[in-house]
């Protein structure tokens, strides 16, 4: 009897002292092991500045949408490049559509946000600087979910009517099951919203005017000036124009000579490099008459600040 209590006495001695020298961790149940990969450190939105968010996009794109080839018709894209270009051109909004199907995307407002930011979209400067807009559009299995990023220069644009573009967006998708009528309805709706805000600004430069028609600065009247010719004589203007005849004659003699000649000595063709011309044709090939143009690039060249997403 005595033996059993010594040993159930140094079995609990034992215990204490190898939980004593044991580290205490609450979490060790929850903590992932350090050498698995963090499943969720990829994922849009789950980024950090640090590592460019995690996006590995050139800052200039063939279009406005991103990975949108994956999901839009080519004539939608098309069609939303020319939608989004008289944006940029009246200096509204610049704007992008990003795409990532649902298990490429994490925390969902953060990845527009910082989609937004990455390309660093918006004005640098001016009356509009830090215009830059993006819709999110997470393409789930039977719908899809649209968020946005909106930049710091614009305040007008408010959460409760850019929440409601998102739900036009998915409403459409839910409704006709086309990602193209979907995209297509928001964007224009989108459009008329941003301009009702954001005038166009238009050029302020253009010809200079004078003050008032037909004066000069000092104000004096340019509308006649009548020709002087005292001091000339009936006999020094006809002396004038016999000389003027003689040097027509002279001047045209010349010319035929020249004509006859170039019609006896055929010029010269020399070959040497052929220049390659870009003509007019579609962004991105090849021209009506076989040259080549050079595609539109589009992206930011701004801060790409951010006011808020959702």
């Amino acid at each position: 009897m005595k033996k059993t209590w010594l040993f159930v006495v140094g079995a609990i001695l034992l215990s204490i002292l190898v939980s004593a020298s044991a580290p205490l961790n609450l979490n060790a149940a929850t903590d992932q092991p350090p050498w698995l990969p963090n499943e969720y450190a990829d994922l849009c939105g789950n980024g950090s500045e640090v590592d460019d968010y995690g996006f590995n996009y050139s800052l200039q794109q063939y279009h406005w949408t991103v990975d949108g080839e994956r999901y839009l018709e080519s004539d939608t894209i098309d069609e939303l490049d020319k939608l989004f270009d008289q944006l940029v051109a009246d200096q509204v909004v610049e704007t992008m559509i990003l795409f990532k199907p649902v298990d490429e995307v994490g925390n969902r407002v953060n990845c527009a946000v910082h989609f937004l930011r990455y390309m660093q979209l918006g004005q640098p400067s001016g009356e509009r600087k830090d215009n830059g807009f993006v819709f999110l559009v997470v393409v789930e299995e039977q719908d899809i979910d649209v968020h946005y990023g909106v930049g710091l220069g614009l305040p007008a644009l408010t959460a409760h009517n850019l929440t409601d573009l998102n739900r036009l967006g998915e409403d459409t998708y839910a409704d006709t099951g086309s990602m193209d009528k979907a995209v297509l309805t928001m964007a224009y709706a989108y459009a008329n919203y941003a301009r009702e805000q954001y005038p166009a600004i238009t050029s302020q430069s253009g010809p200079v005017q004078s003050d008032s028609y037909g004066s000069t600065t000092d104000g004096n009247s340019t509308d006649s000036i009548p020709m002087q010719i005292a001091g000339f004589s009936g006999a020094n203007l006809a002396c004038l124009c016999c000389i003027s005849m003689i040097v027509l004659v002279m001047f045209i003699m010349i010319l035929s000579r020249f004509g006859r000649r170039r019609r006896y000595f055929p010029p010269v063709i020399r070959r040497g490099p052929t220049i390659w011309r870009p003509t007019s044709g579609r962004s991105g090939g090849f021209g009506g008459s076989g040259g080549f143009r050079p595609p539109r690039m589009r992206g930011g060249g701004g801060s790409g600040r951010s006011h808020r997403g959702n």
